[in-house]
């Protein structure tokens, strides 16, 4: 994380590594493989997902008193990755790239 925006890397075998990079970051939580239960690891399996409607950021959002956000709308993305866990992100926007290596 730097300056409220985040990046994950992920790291195949022989491939360049993947990021995804998060706009405004302001909440992350990470839960290990074993503490996934299916609806974390549905639809989200080495995906990105856009969970709409999510009652966990409404929440966020109803106890964010401050008076100037630093955020014009969140959305709240998920992503499980295999025998490491799910992530899950309340950020502004996300976009996803390859980094070249040369």
């Amino acid at each position: 994380m730097a300056s409220g925006d985040s990046i994950l890397t992920i790291r195949f075998a022989e491939l360049p590594p993947f990021e995804i990079k998060f706009a405004r970051t302001r909440w992350h939580q990470f839960t290990a493989l074993p503490n996934c239960p299916a609806e974390l690891v549905a639809n989200a399996y080495f995906r990105l997902v856009e969970i709409v409607g999510s009652p966990a950021l409404s929440t966020f959002i109803a106890g964010d008193k401050a008076p100037k956000k630093a955020y014009r709308q969140l959305r709240h993305y998920r992503i499980f990755l295999d025998e490491t866990g799910c992530h899950e992100v309340f950020a502004e926007s996300a976009h996803a790239s390859a980094q070249l290596t040369g």
